[in-house]
């Protein structure tokens, strides 16, 4: 008889039901009818909840800023949900979608952008009211007290508040007070009718806090009750999703596998003490012990091969440092290899308002600036030619044929003539690489301008992606390679 679990799975991507903290059962019921990753004498603990209440308090007490924030039409979907569902809450980034509850608006892109905006205006406005607050009362005291001074940790540091966008993606860099460190929220402007429309494209767990309220879809109601998620291979898996799976597992979460073949688990080992290896092709999960369907991993990992392929890929990606410097860098390499979908539009301090442009500012004389800093990063002091750094600002030719440029070409001039004294590289080889460096910065620059004079005469258009072409099916048989059956 099929199990319940796959009736719940198959109606995820349609169902619109809910459910609220006050559903949540404090009975755990999966019965491990289906293989299931679990760990030895694992029992994670699960934070009684009965309403919102204590979860609204718990939220505002960790992000006090929000606190007279209006977040209507804003839900807040993610990690930072479940980790105060758990107790075990430690994700510093927030993320925030945008549902309009209109199914029929007229402009709902429009709707996205400017709820967005407004947030971000909000919380801005709130910190620079609040630091206006201070220096007058500051102000007040000081006519009797001239003495008197506000604790600077009262105040927050706007120069330090930053907004960055990248297709219809907003991160906000949020001082705090009290602390050097900062609170990362993400936003996303893409407009979803409804609530349930929003969680319908969950992953993992479908759970939103939304108008006051913490909601669960059916799947995520049964997976935290259990503390559990179900992979069953049907979604098109990327990098980021089973490192996600790993994290979700090792934070005390087991995870079902309807179509993990048991019987092709091996189990010689165990009675060595020794572990086996169920080798999937995007997952190593390393066990030591199956119980019927249970399965008791010790680790997961991704298998070397996507280890090698994340390191090596020359991908331009996002800078985890987003200071004015990195994203300019980040933006001249989009722009010389026509990767505008991944430009970064920034905006600093009393200046945020600048991320809401269409497009980055880039001047020319930044160009020539960013180059000279790359030059240096190419070909250093140490004498240490970077092949990467080429291949990522550099597109006046092939990688090979720069290449070829920067030493092949010397070596070939010299190798008759040294090869008696056993060497090619000579004295003179820094110089011919200096030079040569110099006049490929050179190319490259003139190159990049008429690339930007071609991208200020584009129009500009608000881009927004395409959440249903994301959502893909997969090959569970893919997925679960040599270890695969039909649940």
């Amino acid at each position: 008889m099929p199990s319940p679990i796959l009736d719940i799975v198959a109606r995820a991507a349609t169902s619109t039901d809910l459910f609220t903290l006050a559903d949540i059962s404090a009975v755990r019921n999966w019965d491990y009818s289906l293989p299931t990753l679990t760990k030895s004498n694992r029992f994670t603990e699960r934070k009684p909840w009965t309403s919102s209440s204590s979860f609204q308090a718990a939220f505002d007490e960790t992000y006090p800023f929000l606190k007279d924030i209006k977040l209507d039409h804003l839900a807040l979907v993610g990690g930072t949900v479940l980790g105060f569902l758990t107790g075990c809450h430690s994700s510093k980034d927030l993320d925030l979608y945008v549902v309009t509850d209109q199914p029929n608006l007229a402009d709902a892109a429009a709707f996205g952008h400017d709820r967005v905006q407004q947030f971000i205006h909000d919380v801005y406005t709130f910190m620079s009211t609040s630091n206006d607050a201070l220096r007058k009362l500051q102000g007040e005291k000081q006519k009797t007290k001239p003495e008197f001074k506000v604790a600077s940790d009262k105040f927050y540091q706007l120069d330090r508040f930053r907004v960055r966008r990248v297709r219809n993606v907003y991160t906000v860099e949020v001082p705090q007070l009290h602390t050097h460190a900062l609170r990362a929220i993400h936003l996303c402007t893409t407009p979803h009718a409804t609530l349930p429309h929003l969680l319908q494209r969950a992953d993992i767990m479908g759970i939103a806090y939304y108008e006051g309220d913490v909601h669960f879809t059916e799947l995520a109601k049964f997976c935290f009750e259990n503390l559990c998620f179900v992979v069953d291979g049907s979604l098109a898996t990327s990098p980021t999703y089973i490192d996600r799976v790993i994290k979700y597992f090792d934070r005390g979460f087991d995870v079902i596998l309807p179509a993990l073949a048991i019987a092709n688990v091996r189990t010689a080992n165990f009675e060595y003490n020794l572990s086996e290896v169920i080798a999937l092709p995007q997952l190593l999960i390393v066990v030591n012990q199956v119980k019927g369907n249970k399965v008791s991993a010790l680790t997961l990992r991704k298998p070397p091969s996507a280890a090698t392929t994340d390191a090596t890929s020359l991908e331009i990606v996002q800078p985890k440092n987003m200071t004015p410097d990195a994203v300019a860098l980040h933006n001249i390499a989009c722009l010389v290899h026509n990767t505008l979908d991944g430009l970064i539009v920034d905006g600093d301090g009393p200046l945020y308002a600048n991320s809401f442009r269409p497009r980055p500012y880039i001047p020319e004389h930044l160009l020539v600036k960013t180059y000279e800093t790359v030059r240096a990063s190419v070909y250093t002091a140490d004498r240490h030619l970077s092949l990467r750094q080429l291949a990522k600002y550099f597109t006046v030719d092939k990688p090979s044929a720069m290449f070829h440029r920067l030493v092949l070409a010397y070596v070939a001039s010299r190798e008759e003539d040294t090869i008696s004294r056993g060497g090619v590289i000579d004295a003179g080889f820094d110089h011919h690489v200096e030079t040569t460096l110099d006049a490929m910065v050179h190319e490259q620059i003139q190159a990049a301008k008429a690339k930007l004079a071609a991208l200020e005469a584009t129009r500009a258009t608000s881009t927004t992606d395409d959440e249903e072409a994301t959502i893909m099916k997969a090959n569970p048989e893919a997925f679960f390679g040599a270890y695969f059956r039909a649940p």
